[in-house]
């Protein structure tokens, strides 16, 4: 089955397909637990899903009871006994603030026999170079760069973490130390064999590429029937957050540059989107239909599934980064907020007192939740070339617990003081990033 699909039964009457939905939801469960197909059974009984947050010193963000992203971090790798692999946009550290801490880490491990894997993007390496200068004379680590725009014309923009095989970390985190010190940011760690497989195979397939193999090369091979039973859409595995039972699969970006068994992110959000019934809260740095990146154009895909719920009557809440307020990205965020059902805020991160931070005191969270039940977490902004020629990766998830969180973090956000309402009749002010 499709979970957080109703795209087809939409067309009928909500109450029936609404119904249809759950019921299809509770049978995967059931058929998880009795099959163990990519599922043990005693999957559910150890909390092995947690949602990340990175909170800004100094500001108001911060949700009670949710883990911080270097906390998680250094536990994870800590805790690493054979292989660390990281598909990271760009890495960039200050001494003596958290990112170091993170990179004595990984020494630490490395030295101590554990594979440590690291492919960049080229575009950054400006930022990443000296770095990885440093990495490199580590023994037991490995780095590569993936020349992302002479591939596609996109880049690397994914940032995870796979340990051991076993745990990932997923999220809106750059590897930066202001990622973890003066950026709001939102991730998931993820302790699952299973769903570790599809994220080491997508960074596989990275890997290979950044050696040099040619894309068509790469592709027919991860194109291959994979050794292993993927996590999909159609095939998830239980999660649990030490309570209840949790479904969940991870989605790629993309669908040139990844395993084609896996599922793309485009369809998985489109899915979600159409199943909403009632809520529909996101946020994102950045959002628009209009390409930015590459050729000019328009990408119609998630545009017409968020139009589409508004003329539900879906009430779709959108908060974007004033990161935002560029043109024409702040007037396609205008065309979404004149209609029924839709409202849209930018942030503004307060600066730190008495100091500007480059590229810094911004809202960097990229999730969405749909009404009390199902969530995403990604690493990808809402426009056409992140989908289409950028590398990403997300993590959707169907349970009551991390919409609760996710939903009280949005609205912690969307009530609080760092938020403007956009009005289609005032024009605002982009804000200097650096």
């Amino acid at each position: 089955m499709i979970l957080f699909s109703d795209s087809i039964l939409s067309r009928k009457t909500s109450r029936h397909g609404r119904l249809r939905w759950l019921a299809g939801c509770a049978m995967a469960i059931g058929s998880l637990v009795a099959n163990g197909s990519t599922a043990r059974a005693d999957d559910s009984a150890q909390r092995n899903f947690q949602i990340v947050e990175s909170v800004p010193e100094n500001s108001l963000y911060g949700q009670s009871g949710i883990a911080r992203t270097k906390d998680v971090w250094l536990d994870m790798i800590h805790h690493a006994q054979h292989s660390i692999d990281a598909a990271v946009f760009y890495i960039t550290d200050k001494p003596g603030h958290s990112m170091s801490d993170i990179l004595d880490a990984l020494t630490e491990r490395a030295r101590a026999g554990v594979q440590v894997r690291i492919v960049v993007e080229q575009s950054f390496l400006k930022e990443t170079g000296s770095v990885l200068e440093k990495l490199k004379s580590v023994p037991n680590i490995t780095t590569a760069i993936l020349p992302g725009h002479t591939l596609t014309g996109g880049i690397l923009h994914a940032k995870y973490m796979v340990v051991d095989n076993n745990s990932v970390f997923v999220g809106s985190q750059n590897w930066d130390w202001r990622a973890l010190e003066h950026i709001h940011e939102i991730g998931a760690r993820i302790d699952n064999a299973p769903i570790a497989r599809d994220f080491e195979a997508d960074f596989n397939m990275l890997w290979m590429l950044a050696q040099g193999a040619p894309l068509s090369n790469a592709y027919a091979k991860f194109a291959a029937t994979p050794d292993f039973a993927p996590v999909t859409q159609a095939n998830p595995v239980i999660l649990s957050d030490g309570t209840q039972p949790l479904i969940a699969f991870p989605a790629f970006s993309p669908a040139v540059m990844m395993p084609s068994s896996l599922t793309t992110e485009e369809k998985a959000l489109v899915d979600m989107i159409h199943g909403a019934r009632r809520t529909l809260r996101l946020q994102v740095l950045t959002m628009s239909a209009f390409n930015h990146y590459g050729a000019r154009g328009y990408w119609p895909v998630l545009d017409s599934a968020l139009r589409d719920a508004a003329a539900r009557g879906v009430e779709t809440q959108i908060i974007v980064s004033n990161w935002s307020l560029s043109e024409p990205m702040q007037s396609y965020l205008k065309s979404l907020s004149v209609l029924p059902h839709v409202t849209v805020k930018f942030s503004t991160v307060p600066d730190m007192p008495g100091e500007k931070i480059p590229f810094a005191r911004v809202e960097h969270c990229k999730y969405a939740v749909a009404d009390d039940n199902a969530v995403y977490i990604g690493t990808g902004n809402w426009e056409p070339s992140y989908f289409t020629t950028t590398v990403n990766a997300s993590i959707f998830v169907h349970g009551a617990s991390p919409a609760r969180d996710l939903n009280a973090i949005f609205m912690h956000d969307w009530t609080g003081p760092y938020v403007t309402q956009l009005e289609a009749g005032r024009i605002y002010t982009m804000p200097k990033r650096d």
